[in-house]
């Protein structure tokens, strides 16, 4: 079985169409690895980006905890879940429709193992970043996290007799 696919993979991409050449001797494997390197692990998501949006999540399902002092900021295993958590979201929106699109003869299943393949080797590889983004995202929340608990009692004294 041929596999179809283009020798420039930006050439793919653009205006979400694709755009085919046959080239043989090609594997669906190493199609999916040009195209998660093509998008990249971190690529469109900046390791600050990262680190606040966590921040922001965290902010926005807890802000009643934070404004009464009750919140109890996670851990570094939590965070880095979290992180992990949006970065897995992130890539397998953008490499897994993408290899929908380009490879539409497997199965759901297929593109489910591969794109857990690539999450842990992107993992192994970009361990540093990783923990550097969520530390970040750490260091972020409490800044956040502190201005905010500012803010709240500055209020408090404004409109408190």
């Amino acid at each position: 079985m041929s596999i179809y696919i283009e020798s420039d993979i930006s050439s793919i991409f653009k205006k979400g169409t694709l755009r085919r050449m046959m080239i043989k001797d090609s594997s669906d494997f190493r199609f999916i690895d040009k195209i998660s390197q093509y998008y990249g692990y971190f690529e469109e998501n900046s390791l600050k980006g990262i680190a606040k949006k966590c921040t922001r999540l965290l902010i926005n399902e807890n802000f009643g905890l934070i404004c009464g002092n009750e919140f109890i900021e996670p851990n570094y295993d939590e965070m880095e879940f979290l992180v992990l958590d949006i970065l897995r979201k992130n890539f397998e929106e953008k490499v897994g429709n993408a290899i929908e699109q380009a490879l539409p003869h497997l199965a759901e299943a297929d593109i489910d193992s591969e794109l857990d393949r690539l999450e842990k080797l992107y993992r192994r590889e970009y361990q540093e970043q990783i923990r550097t983004t969520t530390n970040a995202a750490l260091k972020e929340l409490k800044t956040r996290i502190k201005n905010l608990q500012k803010e709240v009692k500055a209020l408090k004294r404004k409109y408190t007799i």
